[in-house]
């Protein structure tokens, strides 16, 4: 056995070698951590990864190494690319602070299967931890919460490698924009988005029992005015059981933020920096409410790059609306177990799904200040 493995290390390291698969993802990476990377991806716990290695290290972009321990990783949300979401806004300002930052690119606009697009972090956060040397901290985007905690469940070395997950806007809970998309569309929708629906199966998985589990500290931060995932201030679908839950309008009261301006609001930002700054989830008390309220931009972005970061509705509207029709994929066999006793089947009415949703027909999950 020990014959195989050292034969399966030089294997990989030579086909990661000769097709440049390993470029992006391991960089500057010294040679005598290249066995410790590999082991990272390939015989960590969990289920194992099913994804090319190639496709997993090529969706991987990394920054230079910056002065502070650790890596910052940014998922972003569905219809978008990691360029998109991250270039302008929270790459370069983490950057210029002293952050190793890195993006991941979800396939196919994250429109594919969030179980698979989970591998894509999971494989990251890997080679983040073994590359920087210190625990990972991941800032995600909308559907990235979902696939960030998918990961953090269903392998379990994953969460003792992350210092911190920051959600902005996480449907973690679903969003009735997703039971529209299925309407509109009469025979269904992308998988993600199918995925999305508040009473779909990958939902139900998720988040049966701990929301939390041990290892990061959790901070969800979102906003009431958020016209894409949804939220009431009693059923706000972002906030989990055991995290930080904030709006940003508990720090300015009747602050208009919407879905895609989340990333670029000046208090979303000043939440996250806050996490990430400080040992523990986010603090409302440690905000500068007057300097966080008086800006519309986070500091260290411009107006035009907010404007750009906005700009992006376009094709991450066109790519979901365009994209053909799909059903709910089937859950993957470990995840199957995770479902309560009374879900076998998501519901195929997406009418009665959303009226449910935007009702709250379901009840409130938890009470949020």
């Amino acid at each position: 056995m020990a014959v195989m493995r050292v034969v399966w290390r030089l294997t990989a390291a030579i086909v990661l070698c000769a097709t440049g698969a390993g470029v992006a993802a391991a960089a500057n990476t010294p040679r005598t951590t290249m066995a410790a990377i590999l082991d990272g991806v390939t015989e960590a716990p969990g289920p194992a990864l099913g994804v090319n290695h190639e496709l997993l290290a090529e969706a991987l972009v990394c920054g230079d190494a910056g002065s502070r321990d650790g890596a910052v990783l940014l998922v972003h949300g569905t219809g978008l690319t990691a360029s998109e979401s991250w270039d302008r806004t929270y790459v370069p300002v983490l950057t210029a602070d002293g952050y190793s930052v890195c993006t991941v690119r979800l396939p196919m606009r994250a429109l594919a299967d969030a179980q698979v697009s989970s591998e894509y972090v999971v494989y990251a956060v890997r080679t983040l931890y073994e590359r920087f040397g210190g625990a990972v901290d991941v800032i995600t985007h909308s559907q990235g919460a979902l696939e960030a905690r998918w990961a953090i469940r269903f392998w379990p070395d994953i969460g003792d490698k992350l210092d911190d997950l920051i959600m902005l806007s996480g449907s973690s809970h679903g969003t009735i924009a997703a039971d529209a998309v299925c309407l509109q569309q009469l025979k269904g929708s992308t998988e993600s988005v199918a995925q999305q629906r508040p009473d779909s199966l990958f939902l139900s998985a998720l988040n049966n029992g701990d929301e939390t589990p041990a290892g990061p500290d959790y901070t969800s931060i979102y906003s009431f005015t958020d016209e894409i995932v949804v939220t009431s201030a009693l059923n706000p679908s972002p906030a989990i059981a055991g995290a930080t839950n904030v709006a940003v309008q508990q720090v300015c009261p009747f602050r208009p933020v919407m879905h895609i301006p989340m990333i670029t609001d000046a208090v979303a930002y000043a939440l996250a920096r806050d996490a990430l700054d400080n040992d523990g989830a986010a603090d409302v008390d440690r905000i500068d409410r007057g300097a966080a309220c008086a800006r519309l931009v986070a500091a260290g972005m411009t107006p035009v790059d907010a404007l750009i970061n906005a700009a992006t509705y376009l094709p991450a509207a066109a790519s979901i609306f365009l994209t053909r029709a799909m059903d709910e994929p089937a859950l993957m066999p470990y995840a199957r177990s995770a479902l309560p006793g009374d879900v076998q089947t998501p519901s195929s009415r997406p009418l009665r799904s959303l009226v449910s949703s935007a009702f709250g027909l379901a009840g409130p999950r938890l009470s949020v200040p």
